[in-house]
């Protein structure tokens, strides 16, 4: 992929992102708008000269360009079957939530999503000590009355997860921080039960004291322990689509095996430099496979950080992706398919390299912002933060989208979104950049990366 702060980025053949990214850089120079930018000011600058048949004309298709940009970013979406996808949980949540709630608005889509990886790496064990206090409080309190009814502890345990989802949002709706956390405790013990197999209130009571004390000496987490602080984290997701309706049957967790090791059997066998890392494809992709038969999405979200740029699961799950979108493609016909790249806290697009942007208004960053810190009770402080920024990602996200307006501000004038007839764009005060692409040219996005590493 080109380096878009490498200088020799506009070196060789010239196309119109070419274009778009000098123009826009000089307006960033020049701290000016693009419809006053002067032809003498284009000749002058080392990236906008090598612009061909350079006029003014130019500026203005960029201008044009850019607005389609945003009213592709406002069409909404109706008959589709979507179906997003995050590395890990809070990522689709961080990339892209105002594009979601958008389209969960409209009873004709249905709307699915996919975790691949259990995040337990982000649950420290003074997170689960505390949820494991707790839930033997309320334990003991005989404020968890679902460990009264016959069946709990033979099958009971694996029914009602809707109903704690309910409790807890009830709850955050009722500002009553006592009983969100019961509902959470609710869930913990369910996984709890069903992890060990648990089969009364005393089993659990000595299994949770023996965690706690197992935390307490710092000794390494059990595969269990590490099950565990997943669940917690698939908990977390569900509470997020739950705030617009989202039944949890959409709510797919995938749990795909790319923490156990440093690649797949093939990257294996062809040692530890011998090139870029390949998915396995029964552990890896068969999985996303198997649910695109299943669903048969028309649209597809994915996270397209590049190796290197944000946790390296974001890569490996990327690849994936691309591989199962693949081999589907051999047997269904995917002409129709639309996949959007996206991007969150660990890199961005440059404003030329997206050809979608989506407008983020004050009410959409009210309702990203209360609902990230209800529900990712794990991530306010976040295990692994952004090394540039010391806040909730839910911060660092929302000043992503409003720097990125500022850009787009520059093209296309501050009146342009105040003045809209559109109450959206008028109502825009962030944008996100995306990347739409056909399958073909995803699989080939994926591929081309690959090969630049």
């Amino acid at each position: 992929m080109f380096n878009k702060t490498d200088p020799s980025y506009f070196d060789g053949e010239w196309n119109f992102e070419k274009t778009e990214h000098a123009v826009l850089g000089l307006c960033k120079i020049l701290d000016r708008y693009a419809h006053k930018l002067t032809l003498e000011e284009l000749q002058n600058d080392p990236r906008c000269s090598r612009i061909p048949n350079l006029s003014l004309d130019v500026v203005q298709q960029v201008i044009r360009d850019t607005e389609a940009k945003l009213l592709r970013g406002v069409k909404p979406f109706v008959n589709e079957v979507i179906y997003h996808t995050g590395p890990h949980h809070d990522d689709i949540m961080l990339g892209i939530m105002p594009f979601i709630n958008r389209q969960l608005r409209s009873p004709s889509n249905q709307v699915h999503f996919a975790i691949m990886t259990s995040g337990f790496h982000s649950v420290t064990d003074e997170f689960l000590k505390g949820a494991l206090e707790d839930t033997l409080a309320y334990l003991r309190q005989d404020r968890i009355q679902m460990v009264h009814y016959p069946d709990f502890f033979e099958q009971g345990y694996r029914y009602k997860q809707e109903k704690d989802v309910y409790h807890y949002l009830d709850n955050v709706a009722r500002k009553n921080q006592d009983e969100m956390r019961r509902g959470f405790c609710h869930r913990i013990l369910r996984d709890a039960v069903g992890l060990w197999q648990l089969k009364s209130v005393e089993e659990v009571i000595n299994r949770f004291e023996t965690e706690i004390k197992n935390i307490q000496n710092n000794e390494t987490n059990s595969p269990e322990i590490q099950k565990l602080k997943g669940e917690i984290r698939e908990f977390e997701e569900e509470l997020v689509w739950a705030y617009t309706g989202t039944a949890l049957s959409h709510i797919h967790h995938l749990r795909l095996g790319l923490y156990n090791d440093g690649g797949s059997a093939l990257r294996q066998a062809q040692g530890p430099t011998q090139g870029p890392w390949v998915p396995d494809r029964e552990r890896d992709v068969m999985p996303i496979l198997n649910q695109l038969r299943e669903l048969r999405p028309s649209v597809i979200t994915v996270a397209i950080d590049s190796a290197g740029l944000g946790p390296n699961t974001h890569y490996k799950v990327m690849q994936s992706i691309a591989e199962a979108v693949r081999l589907w493609g051999k047997e269904t016909n995917l002409m129709d398919l639309k996949i959007f790249g996206y991007r969150n806290v660990w890199s961005t697009f440059h404003p030329a390299e997206a050809n979608v942007y989506v407008p983020v208004s004050l009410n959409a960053i009210a309702v990203f912002e209360k609902a990230f810190k209800d529900s990712y009770l794990t991530q306010v402080k976040a295990e692994f933060p952004n090394p540039d920024f010391d806040g909730p990602f839910s911060e660092l996200a929302e000043s992503i989208w409003v720097k990125q307006l500022k850009d787009i501000q520059l093209i296309l004038g501050k009146n342009y979104f105040y003045e809209n007839a559109h109450p959206l764009i008028r109502a825009t005060h962030g944008l996100i950049f995306l990347k739409q692409m056909t399958a073909e040219g995803f699989v080939g996005f994926a591929e081309e990366m690959k090969n630049n590493m």
